[in-house]
């Protein structure tokens, strides 16, 4: 699995109701999936604010987030 940490992204939102993401990388590289419908990729921006740390596997088109905090522990 070539899992790469995101440390940035950007958002395009384009006429018809689609948009593109860029993935950039941590230790450098990019890559960018496109033709997200605009309702799913406002999902995939709030956890990109929202949870950290989060990888990306572009053969795969799999995001991840992974944390090390104990199960049940509530938000602040």
């Amino acid at each position: 699995m070539a899992r790469k940490i995101v440390t940035q992204y950007a958002v395009f939102h384009n006429i018809g109701g689609s948009s593109d993401l860029v993935f950039y990388y941590q230790g450098g590289g990019a890559d960018s999936v496109t033709g997200i419908p605009f309702a799913e990729a406002s999902f995939i921006v709030d956890l990109l604010r929202n949870e950290k740390p989060i990888s990306y596997d572009h053969s795969r088109r799999r995001l991840s987030t992974y944390n090390l905090e104990p199960v049940g522990e509530g938000e602040m």
